[in-house]
């Protein structure tokens, strides 16, 4: 499976900017840990990049290994304000590049910031 099929990406990445190869499924729950978390901007495989619930820093997170009658859930693996750092915390968790990440905003900026 190819990167494009893995990825599913909002333009809600942090001042609106976005990624515009995609939307990711709009989830409607407000918990950060939640698999249906409304911040979602980026899926890859078990990993995937949030905003925070305060609008103030990405979420980089990895799928919590499921247990049977418990849903889905996400544990956060690191905050980061900066695109530099969210690849540098991305490459040393999953070992490869993700070229759609170069396509965030160079700092996350919180709506409505100057």
């Amino acid at each position: 499976m190819n990167i494009d099929e893995r990825t599913q990406v909002s333009r809600k990445a942090g001042n609106g900017e976005g990624v515009p190869e995609a939307q990711a499924m709009p989830g409607t729950d407000h918990r950060e840990s939640a698999d249906g978390y409304r911040g979602v901007i980026l899926t890859l495989g078990q990993y995937r990049v949030a905003v925070c619930r305060d609008g103030l820093q990405w979420l980089f997170q990895r799928r919590r290994p499921g247990f049977a009658g418990v849903g889905p859930a996400w544990d956060t693996l690191g905050f980061c304000t900066s695109r530099n750092a969210l690849i540098r915390l991305h490459r040393s968790h999953i070992g490869a590049e993700t070229p759609v990440l170069l396509q965030l905003p160079e700092l996350f900026k919180r709506e409505g910031a100057e």
